[in-house]
Formats: C-alpha cells, sequence, structure tokens
C-alpha cells in the first residue's frame, strides 16, 4: 500500500485563493472600464448640447440679420464686448440657462465679407444694379453658464457658417 504524501494539506485552498483573488482583480478592473465610460458619455451629451445651442445662435443670428445690419457692419473682429446676438439675448429667446434643464447661452458675431452678384432671377426686375448678396460670417460660441453668465464647465461649442443676405441697391464699399 502506497503512503500518503505528505507536505500537500491545503492544496486546493490555494488555488482557490488565487482564483478568486485573480477574479477580484478583473472585476475591479471591469467595474473602472465602465465608471470611465459612463463619464466619457456623459461629458459627449453635454458638449452635443452645448453643440446645438451654438447651431442656434447661428439661426438666431440668421434671424436677426434679415432685419438689419450689426451696428459696426462686422470690421472689428477682435471686439468680443459688442456682440451682434449678446448672451442676453439668447437667453430671452431660447430658455438658456433659466430652464430647468441648463442649456447653455450663446453669444454670436456678424463679420461682413464681401459683396457679390446677385442669386439668378433678383436681376431681371431692376437690372443688374437692383440687388446684390451682402456674405456675412457669424461666429456663435455656447457654453454652460451660471445666473451671472461666468462659465460654469468646461464644455464650449463653436459653430461658424457663412450667411447670404440679398439686398436692393448696388455694392457699396465698406
Amino acid at each position: 500500500m502506497l503512503a500518503p504524501r505528505r507536505g500537500r494539506d491545503g492544496y486546493a485552498m490555494l488555488v482557490a485563493l488565487v482564483l478568486i483573488a485573480l477574479l477580484t482583480i478583473i472585476g475591479a478592473t471591469s467595474l473602472s472600464v465602465a465608471g470611465v465610460d459612463q463619464r466619457v458619455a456623459t461629458h459627449n451629451r453635454r458638449h452635443m448640447m452645448v453643440l446645438n445651442t451654438a447651431d442656434a445662435g447661428t439661426e438666431h443670428a440668421r434671424f436677426v440679420l434679415q432685419a438689419e445690419n450689426p451696428a459696426n457692419e462686422g470690421w472689428d473682429t477682435a471686439d468680443t464686448g459688442n456682440m451682434f446676438v449678446p448672451k442676453t439675448d439668447a437667453e430671452t429667446m431660447f430658455e438658456g440657462i433659466s430652464f430647468p434643464m441648463n442649456q447653455g447661452v450663446y453669444e454670436v458675431d456678424a463679420v461682413y465679407q464681401k459683396c457679390s452678384n446677385p442669386p439668378p432671377g433678383y436681376s431681371t426686375e431692376l437690372g443688374r444694379a437692383g440687388y446684390r448678396s451682402d456674405f456675412w460670417d457669424m461666429h456663435s460660441r455656447a457654453s454652460f453658464d451660471d445666473a451671472a453668465y461666468t462659465q460654469i464647465n468646461p464644455t464650449q461649442a463653436v459653430v461658424v457658417s457663412t450667411l447670404r443676405k440679398v439686398v436692393r441697391g448696388a455694392c457699396k464699399i465698406r
């Protein structure tokens, strides 16, 4: 009869403890990765909300530009204190930060680019000089702000679009 080997008592318990430790490490890592994914999704959702707010700013500026030109005709592009559409107008138009879910606010600069020929069909009524196309660049910046319009979240978005405004009269030198 064979004698039992000594020194192997508790071998199965040691293997079980190593496997439990390994599974614990794998579980903690997967929970950590899931937390990162959730934070990335939250930041992406916030950024898309701010991007849509900036896009609303260009639409608001397009609507305002149909009725009036900016006071300075947009020549001073470094002047951010004289916005074409200020944050307070954005707040009253689209609720922005006063909305229960803070949608953020936008501000829009309008920069005049050039004057050109009108689109087809406009020149038949009053002749070639009857209408013109003015092209404007709209720079809409949006961010999450608080009631004092100070930024509360690092997420910002900028939407730039070129708008054409058809008006009566020949091109003028600006």
